[in-house]
């Protein structure tokens, strides 16, 4: 059982998140002021620094929030290796759509911004795209030893795959280059990127 010591950390941490990811997604990391954030939350700068030693960490611990609230893999997702084909386009259907929302399009324009300017992407990226990529990497993993798939590097085959589902929606999605993508797109770029993938790690190029 947690201490009331512990909790009221704890309250404290998620009250500071919660004014940051306000402040943060409304004006961007530029724009967003320690300050600010203070005031939205009605304490001090001392306060926040405790736990938050600077900007950079804050905004971090921001995104990787909205991140793990999102990009846990369901285990049933990536369970069946007998049925491989059906394991990913389910699994991809997911990852798309929460790849594709709204508050992770915003995420993702809001970390490349940021990018090259500071370590917000270094941070960042083992806890988005490679947590998610190990999650793959076990199950095609288990494929490949059972002989479903062709056998090659689990962890290249994971970001293969990642990144043929990000082929057809994602950048133009998030550069607004085109609208948000409907549901039955969605699928069917699934589709598209399960059978290329296959193609590539299927046992002589066809589907497991």
């Amino acid at each position: 059982m947690r201490s009331p010591m512990r909790r009221k950390t704890e309250t404290k941490r998620d009250a500071i998140l919660n004014a940051a990811t306000l402040e943060f997604t409304e004006r961007g990391y530029e724009g967003a002021s320690i300050s600010a954030i203070v005031g939205r939350l009605g304490a001090s700068k001392q306060t926040l620094y405790r736990y938050f030693p600077s900007k950079d960490e804050l905004f971090v611990e921001v995104m990787a929030r909205i991140i793990d609230r999102h990009v846990t893999t369901p285990r049933e997702d990536l369970e069946d290796t007998a049925d491989v084909p059906g394991s990913l386009q389910r699994h991809g259907e997911r990852y798309l759509k929460i790849r594709l929302s709204p508050e992770m399009v915003s995420l993702a324009r809001l970390v490349f911004g940021e990018s090259g300017r500071s370590d917000v992407s270094r941070l960042l990226h083992p806890r988005g795209k490679l947590k998610v990529a190990k999650d793959i990497g076990r199950f095609l993993t288990a494929a490949m030893e059972e002989g479903r798939l062709r056998v090659a590097d689990p962890a290249v085959a994971a970001l293969h795959y990642l990144a043929l589902l990000d082929a057809e929606l994602f950048e133009p999605v998030v550069l607004r280059v085109r609208e948000p993508a409907a549901n039955d797109e969605i699928a069917a770029a699934v589709d598209r990127a399960v059978d290329a993938f296959l193609a590539g790690y299927g046992r002589e190029g066809k589907h497991a």
